[in-house]
């Protein structure tokens, strides 16, 4: 889910001119709002649905849009990591960084989406015309997923210009689309406006929901040009894409377009930086001032100097946010890259990783209505204090939680998969295809190895090695060979296949894999080492099927195949063009497998048998055991995000909500920066300690956000002329102005400093 964005009443949320009579007041501190219950707001949805309800035509065709627009942007973002690591072989540490640094984009251009719209286009241009590049970008993202992208040769230059593309365009609709939608109402239709809020906040939500779950189907479950079919998967959320621009454009004649009013961003920036210029030139003199902003007032109005106080009150508070959103957002990356190493198996339906991110936003659907019902009026009932600020704090510290429990599970995960040797050391394996019993004389390794056994992988420096092997079996020679242990592509194993060409042992030797299938599959290779008359052949092609799904292998003699990716099933192994059934074998997600044709344990019998080896474990920890982790870091973002927006706005000056809301996206960005860095730096090898290390940082700033919590001056912004004396009101999407409790001795309340602040008004805790 996004950062939740609540909107100014009447529609102002975006960047307008702080002169404006137009009323813009969040009315969170106004004590003549009704009380209603938050939780009831999503049943006015199937009112909209069926069209019973009291809102303007327009607001229609604004839900709608939005609506296509959150699929195609969910949709292409839930399958973009995998899309990198297995369409474009990126390393997994390359992928999350580009997964990031795209995420980034998206909360870094609204700032410029508002500008445009407040000092040039104005709303519905800047909608419109910025939704085309967005398009664009997903029909490029659906067409460099086609051949040769797919067939092993990728290039990086065409996804990377589709995702900067989508990038600007949805960070340049993001401020625009609820403030339009808010600007359709009348001043007078406050109560249709608070409903307005909840079904856009539900389009968000059922948006992001149905194609999170819908495009990792489209993307594993059909299959194109022997691969998974990702052009049908970016295909899809860009022809939503084109669907939410029509939708827009067809209400053109029923919207209520205002003009643009001026950048107050801008104002911000110029008497900011004039201020600063101020006091440098008169540093050496003794005037003086109460605030360091107080030298534009001969210059710039003094309501805008006070209210960019204000401002910079609410901001300090910011600067330790956006390490939230560096854990938060990797739900797209490091979970789902997580969720590919586990087990999604429930009975005979598997859970693609991708789909698990389909948690966070049912959660968030369940989550509102009861912290709003259930567990804020509790703690209320018991008098636990529970400001905004200490909603913030707990949020915060829900997010380390959530990352230590996925240290936890990837230790789990790691534990069942081989660890890669070091820089200068290879593993080594023996497959005995021979028909009897083998001895193997060599530094690496010097026993028996059994009848359509192995040894174990073991650990051994590189360089070459004599290694000499004898049979049990009476009239097969044995023999003496050179094998070379060395680090190769695709992996540090050296597998050795022993067999019986014509009374004499023979080896091939290939490189092993170590690393897990992609996506949930499974890998298998077949060898081939019998020298049965009736098969006639130079190359035997095996088939391995299970209802309509099959792959063929064609396989030398006396020699395996490269691994092969299947899905984990149950398979019937029988020979190309005969009715020979040869086995059954079951493949497991995760699973590394090597089947062997070979001789019984018969020297003089022309017969062979199916022996069949795993060289990885399939995946052991069920990737439901994901789900706590996924709970309780939405319980964070319901307690941090929403709450935070909510107090900052309650602080926020009516003139510079806007530059709040820009504010809070720029913490998103930044947030997602830090895992850039973090993941480019490989600052740990271990994807665990990596979570760990998060979680670390996370309490770190859990306590400091604390401390300056404890500090922090409430002021009432001026504007508000009066303000409830038991705290602040939260406003959003929820339809019930929570009241929160009255102060107590112990400390649940504003902390009034005397002489700190030189903004607004400060809220007397004691009045």
């Amino acid at each position: 889910m996004e950062p939740y964005q609540p909107i100014e009443e009447y529609g102002t949320m975006s960047m307008e001119d702080p002169t404006s009579e137009k009323p813009r007041s969040t009315k969170l501190l106004d004590k003549d709002q009704p009380p209603k219950l938050s939780g009831k707001a999503w049943g006015r949805v199937s009112q909209f649905v069926r069209g019973k309800s009291d809102f303007p035509l327009s607001v229609f065709f604004i839900v709608g849009t939005e609506f296509c627009e959150r699929f195609s942007y969910y949709g292409m973002k839930a399958i973009l990591v995998l899309y990198m690591t297995n369409i474009l072989l990126q390393p997994e540490n390359t992928a999350t960084a580009l997964y990031h640094t795209f995420n980034m984009l998206c909360y870094f251009t609204p700032i410029f989406g508002a500008m445009i719209a407040d000092g040039w286009l104005g709303k519905y241009r800047t909608i419109l015309y910025i939704s085309m590049i967005y398009m664009v970008g997903n029909i490029v993202m659906c067409l460099t997923a086609l051949p040769p992208q797919t067939t092993g040769h990728p290039e990086i230059a065409g996804p990377m210009i589709g995702l900067v593309l989508i990038g600007l365009g949805t960070g340049g609709i993001k401020p625009c689309v609820s403030a339009f939608g808010g600007d359709q109402f009348t001043p007078d239709q406050e109560g249709p406006l608070q409903k307005f809020f909840s079904v856009f906040y539900f389009s968000i939500n059922a948006g992001s929901l149905i194609s999170t779950f819908m495009t990792p189907i489209l993307r594993h479950d059909v299959q194109c040009w022997g691969n998974d079919c990702y052009a049908l998967a970016f295909g899809v959320p860009a022809v939503l894409m084109f669907i939410a621009v029509t939708i827009f454009f067809l209400g053109r004649t029923v919207y209520k377009i205002y003009p643009s009013t001026g950048n107050i961003v801008w104002q911000v920036v110029e008497t900011t930086a004039y201020a600063i210029n101020n006091r440098c030139r008169h540093k050496h003199t003794d005037q003086k001032k109460a605030h360091w902003m107080d030298w534009a007032e001969d210059k710039y109005d003094p309501k805008l100097v006070t209210d960019i106080k204000d401002l910079y009150h609410i901001l300090v508070m910011y600067l330790p946010l956006p390490i939230f959103w560096t854990l938060f957002d990797q739900q797209g990356s490091r979970w789902t890259l997580q969720a590919q190493h586990m087990d999604g198996s429930i009975g005979s339906w598997t859970i693609k990783p991708d789909q698990m991110q389909a948690l966070n936003p049912v959660l968030i659907i369940l989550f509102i209505p009861f912290f709003e019902v259930c567990v804020y009026p509790c703690l209320r009932h018991f008098n636990v204090p529970f400001r905004p600020l200490q909603r913030m704090t707990v949020g915060m510290l829900l997010a380390a939680v959530a990352f230590v429990l996925a240290g936890f599970i990837q230790l789990k995960i790691d534990s069942n998969e081989i660890s890669l040797p070091g820089e200068s050391r290879a593993l080594v394996k023996v497959f005995n295809a021979a028909p009897c019993d083998i001895d193997v004389d060599s530094k690496f390794y010097t026993g028996p190895v059994p009848y359509a056994n192995t040894t174990d992988y073991i650990d051994w420096a590189v360089g070459p090695y004599e290694t000499t092997l004898k049979s049990s079996c009476e009239g097969i020679e044995g023999t003496t060979f050179n094998t070379k242990l060395e680090r190769r592509k695709g992996g540090n194993a050296v597998d050795l296949f022993v067999y019986n060409k014509q009374n004499t042992l023979g080896v091939v030797q290939v490189t092993g894999q170590l690393t897990k299938p992609p996506k949930g599959l499974s890998s298998l290779s077949l060898g081939w080492f019998t020298d049965n008359p009736s098969l006639d052949t130079d190359n035997l092609t095996v088939v391995v099927a299970h209802s309509n799904r099959k792959y063929n292998f064609e396989i030398p003699q006396y020699n395996i195949t490269e691994y092969q990716e299947v899905e984990p099933d149950t398979y019937n192994i029988f020979l190309l063009g005969s009715n020979i059934t040869v086995g059954q074998f079951e493949t497991e997600q995760g699973g590394i497998y090597r089947l062997l044709l070979q001789p019984t344990n018969d020297p003089n019998s022309q017969e062979m048998t199916l022996k069949y080896h795993t060289e990885v474990e399939p995946n052991r920890v069920s990737m439901f055991w994901q789900i706590p982790q996924y709970i309780i870091i939405t319980a964070g973002e319901i307690l941090f995000s929403i709450t935070g927006l909510e107090f900052s706005y309650s602080q926020a000056p009516a003139s510079m909500k806007s530059c709040v809301q820009a504010a809070w996206l720029m913490t998103v960005a930044i947030g997602n920066l830090v895992v850039i860095i973090v993941a480019e730096a490989k600052i740990v090898d271990s994807q665990a300690l990596e979570f760990f290390l998060f979680a670390g940082l996370m309490t770190l700033i859990v306590i400091i956000f604390a401390i300056m919590s404890y500090f922090y001056v409430y002021i009432t912004p001026q504007g508000y002329e009066e303000h409830d004396e038991h705290g602040l009101l939260p406003s959003g999407h929820k339809d019930e102005e929570e009241e929160v409790p009255p102060k107590t001795p112990d400390g649940d309340g504003a902390i009034a400093m005397e002489g700190s602040y030189q903004g607004g008004d400060i809220i007397d805790p004691n009045q």
